[in-house]
Parts: structure tokens; sequence; C-alpha cells
């Protein structure tokens, strides 16, 4: 299996010394680079069902690790894959590592290493890039335009009404990480998260980071119109996760420098009464209820 994985996934790029093949990789990071890594695992019946196209599974654990480095302003460029499958499936393996080596070669990412081994279906990997400068959440300052990539809410949709609409299908089946977003912002953003637990909860986290809150103008959200056929639309939008877009961060003074498929949302506002929350969501000059949150695994942890 380790054999056939390698073959399917065989592209190479500058800096591996030694991929595949023994104990461990030999890499050699540009010193004129910070290092990023970053890792994610997902499981069947939680993350992806058991039933879903593997060349989708393929691409989407793939994909969820992209953003992660999406979001440090970082280009990937290995990657381990942990890999745990009740039995050998070529049915379902080949498809599945075809749809991950798709967006290794697009990105221009090596397959480095990894493990393979017998148990529950679940799928674990670790992707190491390089950035000038990393951009982490906690340098939002007071006065900063809070700006969304994309398009919020169709992944949640796609959840709930699957087959209802293509677009929203894609987006939460194949997402597309927006290392273009990455790129363009870098020197622009002072803080960034990528968006995988929902608005609210991603942008929640990058305030606490920073010690801000975040007040948001509900209109200005960028969604696809298709979610306004479900009463839950604002809950998709503002919590339903999977949408895998940037949030970030930039003074007002840099608005006109937003790449196109980006859109300011609010703005950044000193720390006030922490019962109100990190981010306030208003509609027309009223506050709006946002006790939905996000997604959360241990739910029932004390």
């Amino acid at each position: 299996m380790i054999q056939h994985i390698t073959r399917l996934c065989g592209h190479e790029v500058p800096g591996t010394l030694l991929g595949i093949g023994d104990d461990a990789a030999v890499l050699q990071p540009d010193p004129q680079q910070q290092l990023v890594i970053s890792t994610d695992t997902l499981v069947a019946e939680v993350h992806f069902r058991a039933s879903d196209p593997p060349a989708t599974v393929g691409h989407k654990a793939l994909a969820v690790n992209f953003s992660d480095m999406a979001a440090m302003g970082a280009k990937p460029q290995w990657v381990l894959l942990n890999l745990t499958l009740p039995t050998i499936d070529v049915a379902w393996l080949d498809p599945f590592i075809k749809g991950f080596a798709q967006l290794l070669v697009q990105h221009n990412v090596q397959l480095v290493g990894g493990d393979t081994t017998q148990g529950p279906l679940s799928i674990g990997v670790t992707v190491l890039g390089q950035t000038p400068r990393a951009i982490t959440r906690n340098g939002a300052q007071v006065g900063d335009c809070v700006v969304v990539s994309g398009e919020l809410g169709g992944a949640a949709f796609a959840l709930q009404h699957p087959g209802s609409d293509p677009s929203c299908d894609q987006q939460l089946q194949q997402p597309t990480p927006r290392l273009d977003i990455a790129t363009q912002v870098q020197g622009l953003a002072t803080a960034m998260i990528d968006l995988s637990d929902g608005l609210l909860q991603d942008l929640g986290h990058l305030c606490q980071a920073s010690g801000v809150v975040a007040e948001l103008e509900l209109s200005q959200i960028p969604h696809p119109p298709v979610i306004r056929q479900d009463p839950r639309w604002q809950e998709f939008m503002l919590s339903g996760g999977d949408d895998y877009q940037l949030c970030f961060t930039i003074n007002p003074s840099d608005q006109a420098r937003l790449p196109a498929d980006c859109q300011v949302i609010g703005v950044i506002l000193a720390d006030g009464d922490a019962d109100q929350g990190r981010v306030r969501v208003m509609h027309q000059q009223q506050a709006i209820d946002t006790r939905a949150g996000g997604y959360q695994h241990f739910t029932e942890a004390p």
C-alpha cells in the first residue's frame, strides 16, 4: 500500500533531501524563511461521511491543512499522511489518493512520509510550509477593519440540503484553500485566521488573542443567495463552519489594496465587557442574538 501511495504521489519539490522510504524525511528549509507546521485529523462520521466520494475526502483532507497554511500567510511545501483504514480497499484508496495527489501537484507540494495502520477510518495530515513572516492571530489593532474572503454559509447549507446547489456542495466537499489571498495580503493583514468552525467562533479566537472586540454588520457579510431558502441562513453564515475562507484585519487606510474577492464586514473595537462576547453582530443598528456559537469537539467535556 505504501508503494502504491508513493507511486500516485510522486511529485517532488526543491528542498527535499530524502523523502519516502527511510525512517524519516530529510528537508532543507530556506534559511531566509520561517518554517510553519500544522496538523489535522479527520475522522469518518465526524468530519466526513464514510459514504462520501473518496476523491473528495482526499481533496478535503489536504485542503483543510492548506487552509491553515494560508491563515499564517505561508506556502505549503511538504506533507505527511497518516492513514488508518479498516481494510485495504483499493476501490476506495485509489480515488482517495488521486484526489489528495491532485491538490499536491496543483500547489507544488511533496508528500515526504507518514504512516499506515489498521483501525477505524481516520486521516491525519501534517503540512510544513514557509513564509517570510507568519501572520498570527494576535496583531489586530483598535480601529482595524475586519475582512473576509469569498462567501460564508454555503458549506453549512449543503450539509443540510445535499444536492440542492452544486456550488455549495463543492464548498463543503472540495473546499478551495485560499492560498491566493494569503499571498496577496502579506504585509497588509495585521492578524488572520481561517474559518473552519464558523465566523463567530474563529473570529472570536482572533479577538481573544489580540485582546480586542469585533463588531460586524450582518448586511455586509457575503453569502450565496441560495442559503436564504432556509430560515436558518444567518446561523449558517455566522456559525456553520467548513467555509475555509480567510478572516483578517487591516488598517482602514489599506482598504484600496484589498484583493477583489474580499469584503470589509466590521471593525475592531477596544476590549469591553467580556460578558458581551468577543464578536458582536449588528443589523439595522440593532444587536442580534449570536448565542449559536460554532462547531466544538468534546462539547460534553467539563
